[in-house]
């Protein structure tokens, strides 16, 4: 009944186009909406998902997954309300959107992912398969059909193993995971690990090439490939020696045991997350890693004195005087006026800038582009001292309604807060006074530190400016200093400098 229309329930229409119906949400008497993949069917009330499968998708899944053999692939909605349908819809899209990028092209942890599902539609527990040995009967049936007649009959074939061949890799590795052959990799490992931790993604992946690297010196399997299980403490302990020599580097300069603590920061917390959500039977074998004189190398971080303070601010003004304020001057400004990290600062959006308050602040916060060091221990509002308020006027007029503060560094997805404190130490180290010196962008953010105890600053305070966790269950009760208490203390602090 092509060009049929019927009213339905909740204010839309059903209109038939050659027999099919499709939803149309009613906004007014003269507005109707499309809603795009909802599918009715013509004897039923409920809403249906509903999208053709493409045509070079069609051959791919295997048999018995979701696409496999559809033209279509139809979810029911479960209900009958066109709004309630367009809140679920945009997910539904997202999913088919991935799973069919995945059959396209192939990924280990996609395909591990696929093979999970295959086995709960045959009703085969993934994680412990012993304890549904009817539907690993039928699931073995399943997989026979899937064999050619001559592998079926070969028998000479006497291992599940040699069977994977003949499989699609969806069905080897969930014929691996019922048999207990799935392996999983040390690439396993660190893709489930940036997939849940995009953040860490620069630095876990330089530490597992390492890792990679290391591994591949000690045996003809390549480091990527290596079973987790396969990875033993006498392995990790000695990496740990080769990374102190430095041999992961191309110049072989030792590195201190600090950093690699640091690099095994990464390699433990992936190691467990793959064991707690892969229910491995094993220990994380870089939990409580010994390093040989751990600490003892470590050299003490040089701290801003008030002449260098006086240097620094010179230098800036010097320079904005010829070439007038930029970026990473009106950053290094908000640095030392604040004691705030780096990575805060260059992480700013415009809107965390609040100059119109009674007390000028910046509003420091967690973004989907910059984390906080320790999370909500982190997150704080800080004062704008006279010299911290020019330079984020400074930085709002340079950002040009960017919604970021300082965009040159910083996008929607990402605040390169090392390339601006690179730039900035090279510059620091060769202004008149500083030469010669260690100082970097951090050593500011412990001469805040100083100037705020030389005045007698208690340490909540100092604390709560710098954003550093207060010991003690008090810290944790009632609202805090008020901002103009915390203004008072840091002008305080800085006078000296500006004095």
């Amino acid at each position: 009944m092509p060009g049929g229309l019927l009213k339905g329930k909740h204010g839309y229409y059903i209109q038939y186009y050659n027999g099919y119906p499709m939803a149309f949400l009613q906004l007014s008497s003269i507005v109707s909406v499309k809603l795009k993949y909802v599918w009715q069917k013509s004897k039923g009330s409920l809403l249906f998902f509903k999208r053709r499968v493409p045509d070079d998708i069609k051959p791919l899944p295997p048999a018995g997954s979701k696409y496999a053999g559809k033209v279509h692939y139809v979810v029911s909605l479960q209900t009958t309300d066109p709004r309630v349908a367009s809140k679920l819809i945009p997910a539904l899209v997202e999913q088919t959107d991935r799973d069919w990028a995945q059959l396209r092209n192939p990924t280990r942890q996609g395909v591990l992912r696929e093979a999970h599902e295959l086995l709960l539609l045959n009703g085969v527990d993934p994680s412990a398969p012993e304890t549904t040995p009817e539907a690993v009967d039928h699931f073995h049936t399943f997989l026979e059909h899937q064999l050619p007649r001559s592998v079926v009959e070969n028998e000479d074939i006497t291992e599940g193993r040699q069977l994977d061949r003949y499989l699609t890799p969806v069905q080897a590795a969930a014929f691996q995971m019922v048999q207990r052959r799935v392996k999983f990799t040390l690439e396993d490992c660190l893709e489930q690990y940036v997939a849940a931790r995009p953040e860490t993604e620069k630095d876990a992946r330089m530490v597992f090439g390492y890792l990679f690297a290391f591994l591949e010196g000690r045996s003809p399997v390549p480091g990527k490939d290596r079973d987790l299980q396969s990875v033993k403490r006498p392995d990790v302990n000695e990496f740990v020696r080769w990374l102190l020599a430095g041999k992961h580097g191309k110049g072989g300069k030792a590195v201190s045991t600090t950093t690699v603590s640091r690099y095994l920061t990464n390699v433990r917390a992936a190691f467990a997350r793959a064991i707690r959500e892969n229910e491995l039977p094993i220990a994380n074998v870089f939990a409580q890693v010994e390093i040989p004189k751990a600490g003892k190398d470590a050299v003490k971080r040089e701290t801003f004195t008030v002449d260098q303070y006086r240097y620094l601010h010179s230098a800036i003004e010097r320079h904005f005087a010829k070439e007038g304020p930029d970026q990473l001057r009106c950053i290094l400004t908000l640095v030392a006026e604040t004691g705030a990290r780096l990575g805060e600062i260059v992480g700013l959006a415009a809107a965390d800038v609040h100059l119109r308050a009674a007390v000028p602040y910046l509003d420091l916060k967690e973004h989907p582009w910059r984390s906080l060091k320790t999370g909500l221990g982190s997150a704080r509002k800080v004062p704008l001292t006279p010299k911290a308020l020019e330079a984020a006027k400074a930085a709002l007029r340079l950002a040009d309604h960017s919604p970021f503060l300082f965009p040159r560094y910083t996008n929607d997805t990402k605040c390169r807060a090392n390339a601006a404190s690179a730039s900035l130490v090279q510059w620091v180290r060769t202004r008149e006074g500083l030469v010669g010196t260690k100082l970097g962008n951090h050593s500011l953010r412990h001469g805040m530190e100083d100037l705020l105890r030389a005045v007698g600053c208690p340490d909540s305070v100092r604390d709560r400016i710098t954003g550093h966790k207060s010991p003690g269950m008090g810290a944790n009760y009632g609202e805090g200093y008020k901002l103009e208490q915390l203004a008072e203390w840091m002008t305080k602090a800085v006078a000296p400098v500006h004095g």
